[in-house]
């Protein structure tokens, strides 16, 4: 794209021709693409691994999918500390002060095996008084109880450092090594369920027990990978022991500062998800199971988003402390160009050919199937809406702003969400499709809020370097 900018760098006046060099629809698509076949492998698993406890029986299926959901969605919400890692490294990485990202990376890695020291603590303290007040089946609770303490100690809690180590590598433009990490853990993953479950090749029979080792021990493989990629190739960072350690409490603060916001905005998504969706079980198992196969079905269009989203924080940062704030904020909007088309395109499919896409699932009950393809039509429409949050979202984190996102999906999932959800759930019972009314509703309006917020960020006062007062 052919534009001018005039930035300040080293108290200059540099004016830009085609874009410095910088070409911000190519760098988005090559930072993207190894972040969706990521995803994609993590996607693949989650089905493999549902498949193969489903065959054990419903004890054991439902044991390892609450456990699973308890261990991993509350690592997934402390591991948002690798946004904060991502977005600061990737400022230091444009500004070329290749010493500080490795300094701010090894900081965010150490804070993450400090914080997942403590879970471990109170995961063997609590998890099994936790599981047997929520879980009234004495089977599942005993089986659940089980699954979750293997998955754990076997390596389940690398996930926190796993996801700050990969923003770290994010963060310096590599998405690639992220991508294959995952390849060889998932691989690791099922095959091990395959043996382990099952007992094959001379393994036991280990059941719900075997999945667990298998994921939690992929899990640990995946960490090892990461951290050895960052010690052994130094061409992306002089990374080394000293990043870690002595603890820099100044560095501490300012990712700190960056992620909590970020961390209570997926915590505040999460919980709002899980709060209704709790809420449908009200409806019956019909609808509820109409919802579920839509949900899943709709997981496929979100790869682009996400990818897109990590790959405008990166880049975003990236521009920012390169001094380029002009190509910075045309990055952000070429992201949301790019995902809001490919997401849209996701949302034609299903408005047009729901039928094709929900017998993937092959409901046994016609009525799931005539409720599932009107709520996967109407998801259909929510798309570009969707795709702009989440890019818009990304790309403030890149700006280093997480507060105003956490601000605006706190307010919406509060004051417009929740209030609409039990307004169609309890007030009126309106058949389940009415909720993905509501869903439309509030990616809507969270993508006007988001784009308005970055359209007013003043670009030329925002500074190259990160600091304290600068981050959130």
């Amino acid at each position: 794209m052919l534009f001018k900018s005039a930035n300040k760098k080293d108290g200059k006046v540099v004016v830009i021709g085609k874009s410095g060099g910088y070409r911000p629809v190519f760098s988005i698509i090559v930072l993207a693409w190894p972040i969706v076949i990521e995803m994609s492998l993590h996607t693949f698993m989650w089905v493999f691994d549902t498949a193969m406890v489903m065959r054990l029986g419903a004890h054991e299926a439902s044991a390892v999918e609450y456990g699973a959901l308890v261990l991993f969605n509350t690592l997934l919400v402390m591991g948002t500390l690798g946004i904060g890692a991502n977005a600061l490294v990737a400022r230091f990485v444009g500004a070329g002060d290749r010493s500080n990202a490795a300094h701010t990376g090894g900081q965010a890695i150490s804070i993450s095996l400090l914080i997942t020291i403590a879970y471990i603590t109170i995961c063997l303290l609590f998890a099994d008084s936790f599981f047997a007040w929520v879980i009234d089946d004495q089977l599942t609770m005993l089986l659940t109880q089980e699954y979750f303490f293997y998955a754990l100690v076997s390596g389940g809690f690398a996930l926190f450092p796993l996801m700050v180590s990969n923003g770290v590598l994010r963060g310096t433009g590599n998405t690639r090594v992220p991508m294959f990490i995952a390849f060889i853990a998932n691989t690791y993953n099922a095959v091990g369920d395959y043996v382990l479950i099952f007992g094959h090749f001379g393994f036991p029979e280990l059941g719900v027990r075997g999945a667990a080792l298998a994921t939690g021990s992929a899990q640990l493989i995946a960490l090892s990978l990461s951290l050895g990629y960052l010690f052994v190739y130094k061409s992306s960072l002089p990374f080394s022991i000293k990043a870690l350690y002595p603890l820099d409490l100044s560095v501490y603060k300012k990712i700190l500062k960056f992620s909590i916001p970020a961390g209570a905005e997926e915590l505040t998504i999460s919980g709002t998800r899980m709060l209704s969706t709790s809420w449908l079980t009200t409806l019956g198992p019909v609808a509820f199971a109409a919802n579920a196969a839509t949900i899943a079905a709709e997981s496929l269009s979100f790869m682009p988003g996400h990818a897109l989203a990590m790959a405008s924080t990166t880049l975003v940062g990236q521009r920012l402390g390169a001094g380029f704030p002009d190509q910075s904020r045309l990055t952000g909007y070429w992201a949301v160009f790019l995902g809001t088309l490919l997401m849209s395109s996701v949302g034609l499919i299903f408005i047009l050919f729901p039928y094709a896409i929900m017998a993937i699932f092959d409901p046994p009950d016609p009525e799931v199937m005539r409720l599932s393809v009107r709520c996967l039509q109407i998801a259909g429409l929510a798309q570009p809406a969707t795709a702009m949050a989440m890019i818009f979202s990304g790309a403030l984190k890149g700006t280093g702003d997480t507060k105003g996102p956490f601000r605006i999906n706190l307010f919406i999932s509060l004051f417009l969400r929740t209030p609409l959800m039990y307004l169609v759930i309890f007030v009126f019972p309106l058949e389940v499709y009415y909720i993905w009314w509501v869903v439309l509703i509030q990616y809507s309006t969270s993508a006007f809020f988001l784009m308005l917020r970055y359209r007013r960020k003043k670009w030329d006062q925002l500074e190259a370097l990160p600091t304290t007062e600068n981050v959130g």
